[in-house]
């Protein structure tokens, strides 16, 4: 189910990612899906990383990018599919790139609001998101 209301900022996502792809790769990145689906598990998910093994980012943009620092604020399509369902919607996040890290960019943070209204539809798709196994 698509809100309407994020339709604005997905087309200026779109938009400026098409003009910045090389660096909206990093946004969609295997690392910075990995450090997403982090937040989840180790929050709203805790316990149930089963039901993100296959989480993608698509349709990465960059947002804004500090020019100083090289802080990216990116938007994607975190997707996650757990058999025939699918629950997907819009994560906003800023990343930095990391100077002395294994990572190449660090999660900064994600907005929360967002973040959370996603993990409440998972657990509605699939009910036993919410308890420990």
């Amino acid at each position: 189910m698509m809100n309407y209301k994020l339709l604005p900022m997905i087309g200026v996502a779109v938009l400026l990612g098409a003009c910045g792809s090389k660096e909206a790769e990093v946004c969609a990145s295997k690392d910075m899906r990995d450090q997403l689906v982090k937040v989840f598990t180790d929050g709203p998910l805790a316990g149930r990383g089963d039901l993100l093994k296959d989480v993608e980012l698509r349709d990465a943009a960059i947002l804004e990018k500090d020019p100083d620092s090289g802080v990216l604020e990116c938007v994607a399509t975190f997707r996650v599919p757990v058999g025939q369902q699918v629950v997907q919607g819009p994560l906003e996040y800023r990343i930095a790139p990391a100077a002395k890290s294994d990572h190449d960019y660090l999660l900064l943070f994600t907005k929360s609001e967002r973040a959370l209204a996603l993990a409440e539809r998972i657990q509605r798709v699939f009910p036993a998101a919410g308890t420990s196994q």
